[in-house]
């Protein structure tokens, strides 16, 4: 797999200590330039649905607004969760969650302000919970959110909608 900014393969566990290390940074320096509501999906970069089924060892990374990100790790393939919102005010900060909130996340979630705390609990994920090896195991799928256009403001168009019931109730 193709070196990560100065993240190489190959040597002593030293070596792996401070690869896993550079990983974290390189990681958490990605997150904080996630757009808000974006999603980055971490797994095994060579499992595929055909041949692993959706029995796969991920983390998730949602952008939220504020500079929080929500973490959910699972050990089934999950789907971007539908919020309806990406404030996450409601929600303590870095405490592991158990509810059951997202049906495809086995492992809980986390709201957090720290891109940095966020990539050391992926690492300690894959590598501690999973058994990776090497960061370089590690592939990503990244969603951007789509902004829907601005053609008209929001005021005009509770005119339009004002100005024709008026019509209709007359």
């Amino acid at each position: 797999m193709a070196e990560r900014d100065g993240i190489d393969s190959g040597g002593s566990t030293t070596d792996v200590d401070a690869r896993w290390a550079a990983f974290a940074g390189w990681f958490a320096q990605r997150l904080s330039e996630l757009p808000a509501a974006s999603v980055l999906d971490a797994g095994r970069g060579d499992a595929t649905p055909e041949t692993d089924g959706y029995d796969v060892e991920c983390a998730q990374v949602q952008r939220l607004y504020g500079d929080r990100y929500l973490l959910r790790c699972s050990t089934t393939l999950m789907i971007i969760p539908l919020l309806d919102c990406y404030d996450g005010d409601n929600v303590a900060l870095d405490t592991w969650h158990h509810d059951d909130l997202f049906e495809d996340c086995t492992h809980g979630y986390l709201v957090s302000e720290s891109p940095q705390m966020v990539a050391d609990l992926v690492v300690g994920w894959f590598r501690e919970r999973c058994g990776f090896a090497e960061p370089d195991l590690i592939g990503f799928a990244y969603m951007r959110a789509k902004s829907l256009p601005h053609t008209a403001s929001r005021v005009d168009w509770m005119t339009r909608t004002v100005s024709r019931s008026s019509v209709r109730d007359s």
